[in-house]
């Protein structure tokens, strides 16, 4: 038996020692590593089985455990183990790996599932604090913080989750005193928050909200407007002939038809001039729009689909 006076550490978050420990006497304090702090996280107390994936999966201790009290600790080694295993019928060992295996899954789906579930309230706190900050950058302990609150989603997993984000390419962290994030499109958390709300009451949203035709022709429409558009009356204008020569040099293969503007406009996304429902196709002298939020929806397009297929790849990865 194994005893520690108040304040003694049992096992140290990411200590690798193989064992598993019953407390039999007392109460110890659970404190996980968040940045340069320590933050407490519960107790467990009598009868608790700690350490189980130490021992059966050969994982580091996922937080650190300290005594409030006098504790009283049985240590159970992995030979401890198997010695007292060899008493029971055979098939109970097998029996007891399997259960310590769907446990572990089990954790491991619960916490990815804790990370999606917080995702719109994630992006609406990257909105909120964006809006109060130049060069789309803010502090991230505050709005960290706040994430807690409402969803109850630890640091580490925070950390991980917006690592993901930056991984499809939306924004980036950057290192230093105080840990910043960095949104290349700073009406995107917006933006995605609401995309993600319309989802919850509109099962039936499409994964992707513009179809390839509407994406290419506002792809060529940026790109027009960077060389060769013009600033009037808050709105970039693009003539019609520099809008197909961009077109037709990004998508040599694809024809420029009048039937894929239809939808960009009756939506409001893009305009032309003269109007497109008083004149033939043929005799539009001008596309014009707000340039920057026909970024914004392009960026949008491209995001959304990712948050479906990519997003927990990318947390793995990062």
């Amino acid at each position: 038996m194994k005893k520690l006076h108040s304040r003694d550490i049992l096992f140290k978050e990411g200590s690798e020692i193989q064992k598993l420990f019953v407390v039999h006497k007392g109460e110890l304090l659970i404190q996980k590593k968040e940045g340069s702090k320590l933050r407490n996280e519960g107790t467990v107390g009598p009868r608790s089985v700690v350490g189980i994936e130490a021992l059966f999966h050969k994982q580091p201790y996922p937080y650190t455990l300290r005594a409030m009290e006098s504790v009283d600790v049985e240590e159970v080694s992995k030979e401890d183990l198997q010695a007292a295993t060899e008493k029971l019928p055979v098939w109970f060992p097998q029996i007891l790996s399997i259960l310590a295996k769907r446990k572990q899954v089990l954790k491991e789906n619960k916490a990815k599932l804790d990370k999606i579930h917080a995702l719109p309230t994630l992006f609406f706190l990257c909105a909120r604090y964006i809006r109060h900050v130049k060069k789309d950058t803010f502090d991230l302990e505050p709005m960290i913080d706040d994430l807690r609150v409402v969803n109850g989603l630890g640091y580490n997993e925070t950390f991980e989750l917006l690592r993901g984000l930056c991984g499809l390419g939306i924004a980036e962290l950057l290192p230093g005193e105080n840990t910043q994030i960095h949104f290349y499109r700073k009406n995107l958390p917006a933006l995605l928050y609401r995309t993600l709300f319309l989802r919850m009451t509109n099962k039936n949203l499409p994964q992707s909200l513009l179809s390839a035709n509407e994406q290419t022709l506002l792809t060529a429409f940026i790109s027009a407007a960077k060389t060769k558009g013009f600033e009037k009356q808050g709105s970039t204008f693009v003539t019609a002939k520099n809008f197909e020569a961009a077109y037709k040099r990004l998508f040599p293969a694809l024809g420029f038809r009048r039937r894929g503007f239809e939808n960009l406009i009756h939506c409001g996304y893009l305009y032309t001039s003269p109007s497109f429902t008083t004149v033939d196709f043929s005799k539009i002298e001008f596309f014009y729009a707000e340039l920057e939020a026909v970024k914004d929806l392009v960026e949008l397009n491209r995001v959304y689909p990712l948050l479906d297929k990519r997003l927990l790849e990318a947390m793995n990865h990062a």
